[in-house]
């Protein structure tokens, strides 16, 4: 498992909510953190991402520097 997913919201063949769930139902899926990133803002998507298994999220669009800040939040740097 890597150590760390960043994740888009909208994906072909599986979106990714379907995917976060899958993957923490997997043997170690536990174990990668997943940072969720989507253009859907509000609380309820939000909510639904954290719920799904997603560890933090980022709103689009977003640089390096966010995702830097999110990985340092989750603990990955």
């Amino acid at each position: 498992m890597p150590d760390a997913i960043l994740l888009d919201w909208s994906m072909p063949i599986m979106n990714g909510l379907d995917f976060v769930r899958a993957l923490r139902r997997e043997h170690e899926g536990r174990k990668p953190v997943v940072v969720f990133c989507s253009t859907e803002n509000d609380a309820e998507h939000i909510g639904e991402a954290l719920r799904s298994g997603a560890n933090e999220f980022i709103m689009k669009p977003f640089d390096a520097d966010i995702i830097e800040s999110k990985f340092a939040e989750v603990g990955l740097i």
